[in-house]
């Protein structure tokens, strides 16, 4: 029971997440606003990594994998999501980044060619169907019916299967810790030299320091923890199925805390995406008709 609670806070907190973010748009420029949360966590993180491990350097087999992760899970990743946030709501926000399970097996079957299945291919189908039911209101696709934070966060999705395939191939030789921490380090390094003049923050109060130390404390360090204790314990299939708590989660904290009122389309949007989500974990291809499981073909 210990583990499950501790997964639930972490999709609770994981859900708070967009909630705040979306607030601390109205401070700062995305990019601003990811060096200050990787910074944050960078310098937490060191003592940490130097009181369980020992030491502070990765392997050097490990630093091309973690600049890649520092490329697409700090800089792409966040600068996206961040323009999400200013451009569409946090629910929104909450019900498309469900999607990141489904762009995590699309590139591991890519460029780690892991199987997917005919049933596995229908469950992506059907959360995506339920993902665009949100984006566009439940009316005819059209430029008018959707807005541009929408688009920035499928764009912060797809990026995200991107760092999923850096970090499986970064933490062969290095824990996971050490790779948030360099991966935040060589995000910062690649955004300070453009953006060192947008530092100052001229109406910083106290809603942006909670805020910064929300993100960058609990949602960056805390969540990890969290989760790596429950999948640790219960196993990475029986956790992920807590990842489709996320968007109910951002749902509900956006009505409390931001005052966004769920629509028809977000409802039943997000519920489709969930059991999509549900369905491509049942129908994992070691359950349901292996010799039929599709890999990429080699070109």
């Amino acid at each position: 029971m210990r583990y499950v609670l501790l997964l639930v806070a972490a999709s609770f907190f994981w859900g708070g997440n967009f909630v705040i973010g979306k607030g601390l748009t109205d401070y700062a420029a995305p990019e601003t606003l990811t060096i200050y949360r990787y910074a944050i966590a960078v310098l937490c993180l060191l003592p940490i990594v130097w009181w369980k491990e020992k030491r502070i350097l990765p392997d050097k087999k490990a630093l091309l994998p973690l600049f890649c992760m520092g490329v697409t899970g700090v800089v792409l990743f966040n600068i996206l999501q961040f323009l999400a946030l200013a451009n569409t709501s946090a629910s929104n926000v909450g019900v498309i980044s469900t999607l990141n399970t489904l762009s995590i097996a699309v590139c591991a079957a890519l460029f780690l060619k892991e199987r997917i299945n005919r049933w596995q291919i229908g469950a992506m189908i059907l959360s995506f169907s339920g993902a665009m039911l949100v984006i566009t209101k439940g009316t005819a696709l059209t430029a008018a019916s959707v807005q541009p934070g929408d688009i920035w966060m499928v764009a912060a999705v797809m990026v995200f299967g991107l760092y999923s395939v850096f970090s499986r191939w970064a933490t062969k030789t290095t824990s996971p810790m050490m790779s948030v921490l360099y991966s935040g380090v060589f995000g910062i390094a690649l955004l300070l030299p453009f953006h060192a003049d947008n530092l100052y923050i001229a109406e910083a109060d106290g809603y942006f320091f909670g805020a910064m130390m929300y993100i960058s404390l609990v949602a960056t360090i805390l969540c990890m923890v969290f989760w790596g204790t429950g999948v640790k314990h219960l196993g990475a299939t029986a956790s992920g199925l807590f990842m489709n708590l996320n968007p109910v989660f951002t749902v509900l904290l956006a009505f409390l805390l931001l005052g966004e009122r769920l629509t028809w389309s977000q409802g039943i949007g997000t519920l489709i995406v969930i059991a999509g989500c549900l369905g491509y974990s049942y129908f994992r291809v070691n359950r349901w008709e292996p010799q039929q499981a599709l890999v990429p073909e080699k070109h």
